[in-house]
């Protein structure tokens, strides 16, 4: 059996950004185990490919992400020209689509300087000014950020593993985990349909199934995952540059995951509408529900844990099944968008864009957490609930991860940096 000193599990983009920093600037051997039969099949390549800005994030209780973001996105700039992957500073609109909606636009041109935007970042528009840059958009007032971008967040993590390779990481894919037992004061896990390896520490960064990994190392008790398929609606390319920059509403339920909805300019040059968040029983559902079996596993599941309370929740349950609606309706996903871009038709929109998936965490208490979950013990560390924007900000983030681990004791600290691509300081905020 092969041993190493550190298995990550999972390689998307926050896996990939361990492994690069864990083999950069520790004294270990690291190796990253994937379920699928290659890197970034999952979240890291089914999402909009947005390098978001963190203006709507509440600057005491999302501080950390909206530091990484920050510290992250020069470093995606330099990741994305070494790699030669697409970059478009396409920038965002926020807006308010009703006079009842400014204050929220003030609230977030406030945060984004508290979260460490630079003084000019963003700027409050009246709605004549959001439609002198953006004619078929119509806006009461909005919030332009220039800075947000569009990338290929796939090509992104296939870079960073290649990066990590060259430190002396290895990357194993068809390793789907099945198991992960104590033993010799370390683990075994075994895969299915594949050797097993041994390892002195593992860190969970499985994505939709993190708290499934979670279980096996015995974290996450009481801890409930949901999954919602986010959908979009690609423009025919006639019409696809109707709106040049991305938009985005103000959010109705930011208490829920049900994002609402966005005109998304992509790096290709593209443009799709979405996404609603379907309610789905399997973290791979791309399309349907996930089958009869895991639906009844996952309702199970729900009603014997915290996220028992939503069930109970008029307004949550008639907001999963509007999302329903919208998933069978195109015309339904158009008329969100006709909100603030009126010139939208279903007709210009002739084939479904990509969908992916996002799984909040639901605590024991039935708390729909927002912020991201990290549990060490027993020689492990499970990082739960890592879902958008961590892609933007998953450099930095992973960084900082692997130095509390160091600092922590259970990773040893390398005589010198080794990683080509990053420095460490900048992802600490030091440089």
């Amino acid at each position: 059996m092969a041993r190493f000193d550190v298995a990550v599990i999972g390689a998307g983009v926050l896996g990939a950004c361990v492994a690069y920093w864990i083999s950069s600037t520790c004294r270990a051997s690291v190796c990253v185990l994937e379920a699928g039969g290659a890197p970034a099949l999952h979240a890291s390549s089914r999402n909009t490919g947005v390098v978001h800005s963190p203006f709507y994030l509440e600057p005491r209780s999302r501080a950390e992400m909206a530091s990484a973001m920050v510290a992250s996105r020069p470093m995606w700039k330099r990741m994305a020209g070494r790699a030669g992957a697409p970059w478009r500073e396409v920038g965002v609109l926020e807006v308010a689509v009703d006079d009842s909606q400014r204050s929220a636009l003030e609230r977030h041109a406030r945060w984004g300087p508290q979260n460490g935007m630079a003084d000019g970042d963003v700027e409050l528009l009246d709605g004549r000014e959001a439609a002198a840059l953006e004619p078929n958009v119509r806006a009461a007032a909005a919030l332009r950020c220039a800075t947000e971008a569009a990338t290929d967040f796939a090509l992104l993590t296939r870079a960073v593993l290649s990066e990590a390779e060259a430190a002396g990481a290895a990357v194993a894919v068809g390793r789907d985990v099945t198991s992960i037992t104590a033993s010799g004061g370390g683990h075994e896990i075994r895969a299915r349909g594949a050797p097993g390896i041994g390892a002195g520490m593992v860190i969970n960064c499985a994505g939709a199934r993190s708290l499934e990994v979670a279980r096996m190392l015995g974290h996450g008790a009481g801890h409930t995952a949901l999954h919602f398929r986010g959908e979009y609606w690609r423009a025919a390319r006639e019409h696809a540059s109707m709106v040049g920059t991305s938009v985005y509403s103000v959010p109705r339920y930011p208490e829920y995951p049900f994002l609402d909805p966005h005109w998304i300019v992509r790096a290709d040059g593209g443009a799709e509408i979405g996404p609603n968040a379907v309610p789905v029983a399997a973290p791979a559902a791309y399309e349907g529900s996930g089958g009869a079996r895991a639906v009844a596993s996952k309702l199970r599941e729900v009603a014997s844990g915290g996220a028992a309370r939503l069930l109970r929740d008029p307004a949550f349950l008639r907001m999963a099944a509007a999302e329903w609606r919208s998933s069978l309706s195109r015309s339904a996903m158009v008329s969100r968008i006709r909100a603030f871009v009126p010139a939208a038709r279903p007709r210009m929109f002739t084939r479904r864009g990509m969908a992916g998936i996002r799984t909040p965490i639901v605590t024991r208490e039935g708390r729909m957490a927002t912020e991201t979950m990290v549990e060490v013990s027993g020689g492990a560390c499970s990082v739960l609930n890592y879902n958008s924007p961590g892609a933007t900000g998953a450099p930095a983030w992973a960084a900082r991860l692997v130095a509390r681990l160091r600092e922590g004791g259970h990773l040893a600290a390398a005589g010198r940096e080794s990683g080509r691509a990053w420095a460490e300081a900048e992802a600490l905020g030091q440089g």
